[in-house]
């Protein structure tokens, strides 16, 4: 794709947050890893609190084969599968194969990813989604070309990953976690939160959200309010250990 029609991370930023349909939300995300040679997509939910239990444990939004599916299901293969172990001790996006070459796989998990290679998932990544309790989803990349088809930055593809889990929860969480509720801090204000613990500043936050400046400000002062912090660092401290977000 040529470099004026790239699909900027503002704009993927923008439209995540204007749709209203998990069909929509994907189209995005299949648009924005295209880009960078990934057409095999899946998102699964591993454990998230805020999501409703239908689907924790399960791919709900992907588009890999069929038959790979199946036989991952039919083979018990969440039980062994390297990659899903490694990516729960790490914050970065994991690339298969360089972790393969790292790694003294089992017969059996070598065989599960040469029948992933074979069946079309080449150059795979993992983006893990980290929340407050944990592990709560990861992202599974790969594409369908060959060794030289894909080409990104893993800080890229986390920062899409994490976007795209962000506006996947506006459209399916259960609501505001009990233990916020009581503290008065809303969904949004947890969001914002979480970007202040990642060193966003009040403009950067903004931008992100597709919300202004102004509107950011009204909402740290909320929170300050609400968590008796008298600046941002306590504020994040406090979250963290009253659960809200993760560090």
């Amino acid at each position: 794709m040529g470099h004026f029609n790239r699909y900027q991370f503002e704009d993927f930023v923008t439209d995540t947050r204007q749709v209203t349909a998990d069909v929509d939300l994907f189209a995005l995300l299949k648009r924005a890893m295209a880009q960078y040679g990934y057409d095999r997509i899946s998102l699964w939910v591993i454990d998230d609190p805020d999501l409703p239990q239908r689907v924790h444990g399960r791919g709900v939004l992907h588009n890999f084969p069929d038959d790979l599916r199946g036989y991952y299901q039919d083979n018990g293969c969440a039980a062994y599968d390297p990659v899903m172990m490694a990516v729960r001790r790490q914050s970065g996006v994991l690339d298969w194969e360089d972790y393969e070459k790292r790694s003294n796989y089992l017969p059996a998990q070598t065989r599960l990813y040469n029948v992933a290679r074979e069946g079309g998932l080449r150059n795979g990544l993992t983006a893990p989604i980290w929340g407050r309790t944990g592990l709560v989803a990861c992202i599974g990349l790969a594409s369908t070309e060959g060794k030289d088809g894909a080409h990104a930055n893993p800080d890229l593809i986390g920062a899409l990953s994490a976007q795209f889990y962000l506006s996947y929860k506006r459209l399916n969480a259960q609501g505001e976690t009990p233990r916020a509720q009581a503290i008065g801090i809303t969904q949004k204000q947890t969001e914002i939160l979480s970007w202040v613990a990642a060193g966003k500043t009040d403009s950067e936050i903004a931008t992100i959200m597709g919300i202004s400046r102004n509107t950011v400000d009204t909402h740290m002062r909320q929170i300050f309010a609400r968590l008796d912090a008298p600046n941002r660092v306590t504020a994040v401290v406090k979250a963290i250990g009253e659960g809200l977000i993760r560090p």
